[in-house]
């Protein structure tokens, strides 16, 4: 079982840097191992801020400009065991030239195999599966993302290889796959700098965010980030802030009068 294990993990890492990456976000986020605790819901805001781009895209069937668009989602999250969690959110987006808009609903899962220093490499998996508003877009999406990080003395390094098709639409419903990756310096618990980068190789596109990450209390962390894009297909400046509550919601061994297995 663990060869086959080793097999999976090998293969898609492999097959998720030798082709390209699917069309731009406006979410970024490099994923870690950790899950919530088992019965704790998560609630988490995400913003995003383009505050210089030459770019375009189509909204609700507009071409509209990047350049000082705003987009905010709404995530839950809960632990259903210490090793499982599953996600909903709903995106939003308000660009200079149009109104605020709700875009889409996505949900995901991810699993994450053992505990922190049980592997040399820790690793999760992580899926998502993203159902538009129609008005917005005809094409549903699926992914799946490899989580594999590392602690190396005060410093954590995160690799986020990830494989995406749209499912449905008009589209193009070839593989994309693509990746993000991290590096944190985590020696004081209170504010932890690090740096994330963000490669769209079919978009041509690349964003590196310099990011502070604030652990303002054992249930709030707030990730704050300055993004600049490399290349000229790319976002010029950008601002996100993720905020994320850790609350203690009904667990479902008391909701089913009996405790689940992990």
């Amino acid at each position: 079982m663990k060869k086959v294990k080793i097999t999976f993990i090998y293969t898609l890492v492999i097959f998720c840097f030798i082709n390209n990456l699917h069309a731009q976000e406006y979410f970024y986020k490099t994923y870690q191992f950790e899950t919530p605790y088992q019965g704790h819901v998560q609630m988490t805001l995400w913003n995003t801020y383009i505050s210089n781009s030459k770019q375009s895209f189509e909204h609700f069937g507009k071409d509209i400009p990047d350049n000082h668009l705003f987009a905010h989602s709404l995530e839950a999250e809960i632990g259903v065991t210490d090793h499982l969690e599953i996600d909903a959110y709903a995106d939003f987006d308000n660009p200079q030239a149009g109104n605020f808009k709700y875009m889409r609903s996505h949900f995901s899962a991810l699993y994450r195999i053992g505990e922190r220093f049980d592997h040399f490499i820790n690793v999760a998996v992580y899926g998502e599966y993203y159902f538009p508003q129609r008005a917005y877009s005809n094409s549903q999406e699926a992914e799946l993302r490899l989580i594999l990080d590392k602690d190396i003395e005060d410093f954590r390094f995160v690799l986020n290889p990830n494989i995406s098709v749209v499912t449905t639409g008009d589209e193009d419903k070839s593989l994309h796959p693509g990746f993000s990756a991290a590096a944190y310096y985590r020696r004081h618990a209170f504010v932890q700098p690090g740096v994330e980068f963000y490669e769209n190789f079919k978009e041509k596109t690349s964003v590196i965010f310099p990011t502070l990450v604030f652990n303002i209390s054992p249930s709030i962390i707030w990730n704050i980030s300055a993004g600049f894009g490399l290349t000229n297909n790319s976002d010029k400046e950008l601002f996100k802030s993720i905020l994320a509550f850790d609350i203690e919601a009904i667990r479902p061994s008391k909701l089913f009068r009996k405790k689940l297995q992990r």
